[in-house]
């Protein structure tokens, strides 16, 4: 974990989301690769009150909703997990990560909105829009998973060190 000093203004890339998936009849914990955008929104429904002693408005219905995006990468496991999740009606288990303490809050959705884009010359991409179904629940990460990875052949040899010499 990163020292973070009183003040730090976050980014958007210190939040991330973590959806549970089947990985061989078993589950794990994925992260969507490549995402590059996310959202948690709250709403809630009013309810007014007006009796002879007050009026007032008071706390109906709440909803919650999340929605992420990103590009669309080979053999991302979170693309052909959501599919499924959908065409079986099933809710799926999405946390909503701050990667600089690595506490998370996480709840399940159901999958409202799975879309994909295949736009001529640019990154085929996805966005998932989903609703909370009851409680969410906060907890703690011991480590995050991995996003993408690294292009074949990229990694430096041990004593290769990259770089611009001038």
């Amino acid at each position: 974990m990163m020292a973070v000093n009183d003040g730090y203004k976050y980014k958007g890339e210190d939040f991330i989301y973590l959806v549970e998936i089947e990985v061989d009849d078993e589950k794990a914990l994925a992260r969507p690769f490549d995402q590059t955008s996310g959202s948690t929104a709250m709403e809630v429904d009013e309810l007014e009150i007006g009796t002879k002693d007050r009026t007032g408005t008071d706390y109906g219905d709440v909803e919650e909703t999340i929605s992420l995006e990103g590009e669309i990468v080979y053999k991302d496991p979170f693309i052909k997990a959501m599919k499924k999740a959908i065409r079986n009606k099933q809710f799926v288990k999405i946390y909503e990560v701050d990667t600089v303490t690595k506490e998370a809050e996480y709840g399940m959705y159901m999958i409202s909105s799975f879309e994909r884009e295949f736009e001529h010359g640019e990154f085929a991409t996805y966005s998932l829009e989903g609703n909370l179904f009851g409680e969410v629940c906060e907890t703690k990460l011991t480590e995050i998973p991995e996003g993408a990875p690294e292009f074949e052949d990229m990694e430096c040899d041990e004593d290769e060190k990259g770089g611009v010499e001038g």
